[in-house]
């Protein structure tokens, strides 16, 4: 693991259980994940960092707090792949390192003093890593938005090329495709 402490270590899922609301195991391998994460990379600053966080359930809290990385800050990135996983990006070396869980060990995930566990066990078999090489387009840099046009069908702003060509202009993704809603009357 990394340099540390155990009682940091303690810290550290202490802050991220008051962000998610309670200890799981998903707050422990974020934290985890995370940790190496970091060393792996050598990164203090989180504006130097970019992190793809490969699920959305607990260890996307818990890596947001580790690291400083932030959704709304554009430098924590999630990718649904529905994986325990995390990739980790240093904007200026452009080094990057993907970190999943490996082997866990047998127990009740919900016996809290065994999650506890996980988190003071050694890195191997727990979690695996590798180096990995990540290209982001411009429109996925944190900072002020790159590009924005508005939907030729809905009108509505449409950001960081997160639209796709019409017939009639640009189009955003919920006009071009079914999207997550359906508008039951027009808006205002």
């Amino acid at each position: 693991m990394t340099d540390t402490t155990p009682t940091e270590v303690e810290e550290l899922l202490e802050r991220c259980i008051a962000f998610h609301g309670h200890l799981c195991m998903g707050q422990v391998l974020g934290v985890r994940l995370a940790l190496k994460g970091l060393e792996l990379l050598q990164v203090a600053d989180p504006k130097r960092l970019i992190v793809f966080i490969e699920n959305d359930r607990c260890i996307a809290d818990a890596i947001q707090i580790v690291t400083g990385t932030r959704f709304g800050r554009r430098t924590a990135k999630l990718r649904t792949y529905g994986k325990m996983a995390a990739s980790f990006l240093d904007l200026e070396s452009g080094t990057a390192w993907r970190v999943n869980v490996g082997q866990l060990p047998p127990m009740d995930p919900h016996d809290k003093s065994r999650v506890r566990e996980v988190l003071h066990l050694p890195d191997t078999p727990l979690l695996q890593w590798r180096q990995v090489e990540i290209h982001l387009k411009p429109e996925e840099l944190p900072g002020k938005p790159k590009r924005i046009v508005h939907c030729s069908r809905c009108g509505e702003r449409v950001m960081d090329g997160r639209d796709v060509p019409g017939p009639d202009g640009p189009l955003c993704l919920s006009c071009q495709a079914p999207g997550y809603y359906r508008a039951l009357e027009a808006g205002a």
